[in-house]
Order: C-alpha cells, then sequence, then structure tokens
C-alpha cells in the first residue's frame, strides 16, 4: 500500500499555511494554484465554478491577473460522451475523481476525444469536488501529461477537506464584501428603515417607532430601492439577506433587545385608535385635554 514521505507532509502544510494567509474574494490566486499544481506533482492546476441549472462556467487559471467571468460552454461540450460519463462517476464519488478511472488511456489520449489532450498535451486529469454537498459546483482540477499515481491521488484526498473549507471561507469573505458594499450605499436612517422593514412593520408603523411621517419612510424606501437596484420592500430585504447583510443590528443582545422594543411598539400602535381633538372640561386641567385627544381602546 502506497504511503506518503514527510516531503509530501511538510508540502502540504506549507501549502496550505499559506493558503490560510489569502484574504483575497478569490478563492485561489493564480500563485496558489501554481503551488498546488507542485505539491501534486503536475503540470497545471485550474478552479472551475458552475453555475447550477445553466451553461455558465468561470475558470481561474494560473500565470493570469485577469479576472474571471463567466461565460457560456457550447452544448456539445456538455452532452459529449467525455462530460457525461466524467459527471456520472462524479456524481457517484465521494472524493477526487480521475480521467483514468472513467476512460481507458486510448480513448483519453485520442483528440477528438479528449480536447484538452489535443490542445495541451494532457493524458490524464483528477477533479476534487470543492462542494460540501457533492453537487461539483466548484472544484479543483490538475492536469498531466502522464497518468497520475497513487502518490498524488493520496495528496489530492489528503488536501480535499481542506481546499474545501477554503473555498467556504472564500465565498464567504466574497459574500460578506457584496453586503458590507450594499450596506455603505445606505445611510443610518435607511439602514434602520430596512430593519424594521425585515421585522415584517407596515410603513405606517415605522413611523410611529422612529417618530417620523409615513411619507418620509416611502422617501427613505424610494432612495433604498434605487440604490439596491429593486423594486420592491420584498426585493430589497431579499438582496441584502442573501448578501449576509443584517443591516443595524450590531450584536445578538442589543437585536434581542431592539426586537422587544420593536414588538412592544408595534403591539401599542395596533390597539390604539387616534380620535378627533376634544375640547376639555371647563376647569380641567391641560393634562386632561391632552389626555382626551388619544385614548388606548381595543380595536
Amino acid at each position: 500500500m502506497m504511503r506518503l514521505d514527510r516531503r509530501d507532509y511538510e508540502a502540504v502544510l506549507s501549502f496550505l499555511e499559506e493558503a490560510h494567509a489569502v484574504e483575497e474574494p478569490a478563492p485561489f490566486t493564480p500563485h496558489l494554484l501554481d503551488r498546488l499544481a507542485s505539491v501534486a506533482h503536475c503540470e497545471l492546476a485550474t478552479f472551475f465554478e458552475f453555475a447550477p441549472g445553466t451553461n455558465l462556467i468561470t475558470v481561474y487559471v494560473p500565470c493570469s491577473n485577469e479576472e474571471p467571468e463567466w461565460r457560456g460552454v457550447d452544448d456539445g461540450w456538455w452532452t459529449c460522451t467525455r462530460t457525461v460519463e466524467l459527471r456520472r462517476w462524479k456524481a457517484r464519488s465521494t472524493g477526487p475523481v480521475a480521467l483514468a478511472d472513467v476512460f481507458p488511456r486510448r480513448l483519453r489520449v485520442e483528440p477528438d476525444f479528449n480536447l484538452n489532450y489535443g490542445e495541451h498535451g494532457v493524458a490524464d486529469e483528477i477533479h476534487v469536488s470543492l462542494d460540501r454537498d457533492r453537487r461539483w459546483t466548484a472544484e479543483l482540477g490538475v492536469f498531466r501529461e502522464r497518468d497520475f499515481g497513487e502518490r498524488e491521488r493520496l495528496i489530492l484526498q489528503l488536501l480535499q477537506p481542506h481546499l474545501a473549507a477554503l473555498y467556504r471561507a472564500a465565498t464567504l469573505r466574497r459574500r460578506l464584501g457584496a453586503a458590507s458594499d450594499a450596506a455603505r450605499l445606505l445611510t443610518r436612517r435607511e439602514r434602520e428603515v430596512m430593519t424594521h422593514v425585515s421585522n415584517g412593520l407596515t410603513n405606517a408603523e415605522i413611523a410611529r417607532v422612529l417618530v417620523i411621517e409615513p411619507s418620509t419612510v416611502r422617501k427613505h424606501l424610494e432612495h433604498v430601492f434605487e440604490k439596491l437596484g429593486v423594486g420592491s420592500r420584498t426585493a430589497a430585504v431579499a438582496k441584502l439577506r442573501t448578501q449576509g447583510s443584517h443591516t443595524a443590528q450590531p450584536s445578538f443582545r442589543d437585536a434581542r433587545a431592539g426586537e422587544e422594543i420593536v414588538s412592544r411598539a408595534v403591539t401599542a400602535t395596533r390597539r390604539t385608535r387616534i380620535r378627533a381633538p376634544v375640547a376639555a372640561a371647563p376647569g380641567a386641567s391641560p393634562d386632561s385635554a391632552t389626555l382626551a385627544r388619544v385614548r388606548p381602546t381595543a380595536s
């Protein structure tokens, strides 16, 4: 049985130490992909992300400083025997999948069968899923001009959970970055309004809690819609939540306290009916006249 030696473990630890120090939104920088290729003893390592339900893909490759963009893939690529069989094999696998596991070498070296071989002389590939649910919406691929051995498979199997964790951390950084950008677009008052909107308050209820006019609430929402590029309250809340923004709630304790205050205010609002001003009785104090204007009654 093949076992990794000390140099392999040192290379893996060195790579992970460098990878965990990355704070960029991109999951794997070109330099990290070069390092991964070196650790896996291959010529090339790439990172793929697929848009589920579409034929869109984005690819990160080494030695490139350009920001990758989503692009369409020809339908023929998705329906060819190579892709269909490889994806079927991936669906049954819990670990890295090598092209050599699926197809014999005589097929893999045919340029018409393996486009990577025709263009780059690649004879074997190993694909590593980064998706926790094994949907293969994100993966790393390593490529070599000769078949991968047991040593390289063990290295990638050892790395897989760590690579998946790095991908999740980068995904969180991207979401927080997007949420931070969205939050910075809103003023403090607009964030307060959106906090109450997300709690289900109506414009009138928000106006009472913030002691402003309902028309002012509507104006704040118009500004929020314009800044976020949406057309409704529901869409604005969904966009902020999707991007991970929780608007102006600094801590769990403060959020709970705020929710209790809002809940009490809403309850009082819904149980209060505003009456027309009533003249005070002769000899009544000003406070009595004031109280006569607004009297809580059961709705």
